[in-house]
């Protein structure tokens, strides 16, 4: 065989080696319903007919809900189908009106009851006195206790018509008497922390009420309740973060985060305003 022939020869060999090729990956791109998956991958990967454009019959190509993330096997899983259903609204769908009110709420009031701690210690320190007068502080502060005390009355009533929750009016009155076998969204026990703020709930009472009795209380005594303040703070926090649905959220943690921040800096100001500083100029005139 000469050098021209097996020239020839080699020709052939790459020539049938790259039709085969072509014919390979023909078959491999061959889509036979023009839905835009191949017919391979209608087989091995999305298991839908390869011969039907819409498997499912839902009036949505195959191709067109997996690039939607929707079900190519499910006739109720589709873009069309969603379209199709009615609007729920901005507040939901009417059952689950109960649960998205209990949530708001709850962040409203915690808000709120941040905002009475905040004018609390306003009041009670004498570095803001030439920025808020102590009228306006004081009747502010009073304002915000009663608006944040009816919300959260009506964060646990709002559980009431919840049909997840399904809590009764004792659940919500009597700490430790609610039991759920699943836990909270951060996977706390929805007993403990829904108890917290039933206690947290209770020191608001006290605190709103002996506030509004004022005139008719002792100033010893009505300090010493007063001081009671800090521990509902801290329990409604810790009720809200262990309890709230929403804590897992970036936005509801930097919520936590600047309470906690505010109220720190605040009483900080207040130790320093009510002794360190009259200490210090007391400890400077007798130098001078």
């Amino acid at each position: 065989m000469n050098g021209k022939h097996k020239i020839n020869i080699f020709s052939l060999i790459i020539f049938s080696l790259f039709f085969f090729q072509n014919i390979v990956a023909f078959g491999a791109l061959k889509d036979t319903d023009v839905d835009g998956l191949t017919d391979e991958a209608e087989i091995t990967v999305y298991q839908t007919d390869p011969a039907l454009p819409d498997t499912d019959g839902d009036g949505t190509d195959d191709g067109q809900e997996v690039l939607d993330g929707t079900d190519p096997l499910d006739s109720g899983s589709s873009s069309l189908q969603a379209l199709s259903k009615e609007d729920p609204g901005l507040l939901g769908s009417s059952e689950k009106f109960a649960w998205y009110l209990g949530r708001a709420s709850g962040i409203l009031a915690f808000i709120l009851l941040t905002g009475v701690v905040v004018f609390g210690l306003i009041i009670s320190s004498r570095a803001f006195t030439k920025f808020i007068p102590g009228a306006t502080a004081y009747e502010t502060h009073r304002f915000i206790s009663f608006l944040a005390l009816g919300t959260v009355v009506l964060h646990f009533s709002s559980f009431f018509f919840d049909a997840f929750m399904k809590m009764k009016v004792v659940e919500a009155l009597v700490p430790f008497v609610l039991t759920r076998s699943f836990p909270t969204t951060l996977g706390f026990n929805m007993g403990i922390s829904v108890a917290l703020g039933i206690i947290a709930f209770y020191c608001i009472l006290i605190l709103v009420f002996t506030s509004e009795f004022r005139s008719k209380i002792p100033p010893k005594v009505w300090r010493a309740i007063h001081y009671i303040s800090a521990g509902a703070y801290f329990l409604f926090v810790l009720h809200g973060f262990m309890s709230g649905t929403d804590s897992e959220t970036w936005w509801m943690r930097m919520l936590y985060i600047t309470s906690l921040t505010l109220v720190f800096v605040l009483v900080l100001v207040r130790i320093l305003s009510r002794n360190f500083i009259p200490a210090v100029r007391a400890w400077y005139k007798e130098k001078t």
